[in-house]
């Protein structure tokens, strides 16, 4: 039977397997240099999963920020690599606003609010991957079937992260999942 540490072990091992073939690939073609940002970006990936199995077994508010932090920084990362991909060389307007909601997911998550948190970072997260869709849709030069995919795929990995958000803000019900965590002996 397959259990959540087997997901989170089987994510991690093919990230990195992807990130290494695509530094792979970029070695044979340096002037491509989306794919190594691609590559790096999928390797923070990876160590947002790593690090996100820990604090789901030993959750504190300094591993969550980390935890968090990554899989922004992670997600920045392959949408700057879109941007490079389509010469959009407006950098700014991914990096500061996520840079900004890594600062209020710090400040929430060191007072030990880590559910708002996660709300923070689900929320970043689900704009940047709804950008690199409509960057891909609007800004593309090649086949639209190509970009019609890669547009629904982030489409609806937007979706996902979206709905997640929107679940713990559901689940809040006057704001109990929200208040602090006590740590681990309650």
């Amino acid at each position: 039977m397959l259990d959540y540490s087997s997901l989170l072990l089987a994510a991690a091992l093919s990230g990195t397997c992807l990130s290494i073939t695509l530094f792979a690939i970029w070695c044979t073609a340096p002037q491509a240099r989306f794919v190594l940002t691609v590559a790096c970006g999928i390797l923070v990936l990876v160590a947002h999963v790593v690090l996100f199995w820990h604090y789901a077994r030993h959750p504190s508010p300094w591993l969550c920020q980390i935890v968090l932090a990554l899989l922004s920084l992670g997600l920045l990362t392959l949408c700057l690599s879109a941007m490079q991909y389509l010469g959009v060389h407006e950098y700014r307007r991914a990096i500061l606003p996520t840079l900004a909601a890594m600062a209020v997911c710090a400040g929430a998550t060191s007072l030990g609010f880590d559910g708002v948190g996660f709300i923070v970072t689900y929320a970043t997260v689900t704009a940047l991957l709804s950008l690199i869709g409509v960057m891909f849709w609007i800004k593309g030069g090649h086949d639209r079937r190509i970009l019609l995919v890669v547009s629904f795929l982030s489409g609806v990995c937007a979706l996902s992260f979206g709905l997640c958000g929107a679940v713990l803000l559901v689940k809040a019900n006057g704001c109990s999942a929200l208040r602090p965590t006590t740590g681990p002996n309650g």
